[in-house]
């Protein structure tokens, strides 16, 4: 029984990621008006990346005022990787 459980568990887990995965792909394609695959600080402020506006300085790694999703993704990754050690994110 408490086999089954953990493997619908993880499957609802799978799912909500890939979901939450596609949720932002196709955020940030929207907020994309030129599709050149960057987000400048208008798209992204004026578009449904809020959060991206937000934090536009912490997450444009390279500060050439362009903000792409593999910066989008490292971002991410190490605000997880900072709560998962206890810092702040």
């Amino acid at each position: 029984m408490k086999k089954h459980a953990f493997t619908i568990a993880l499957a609802a887990a799978a799912t909500l990621a890939s979901t939450n995965a596609f949720s932002a792909t196709t955020k940030f394609s929207k907020s994309d008006s030129n599709r050149d695959g960057a987000l400048t600080r208008t798209e992204a402020c004026a578009g449904r990346t809020p959060s991206i506006c937000k934090h536009f300085d912490r997450i444009d790694a390279n500060r050439d005022g362009f903000v792409t999703r593999a910066e989008v993704k490292a971002y991410n990754n190490a605000k997880r990787y900072r709560r998962s050690v206890g810092m702040k994110p």
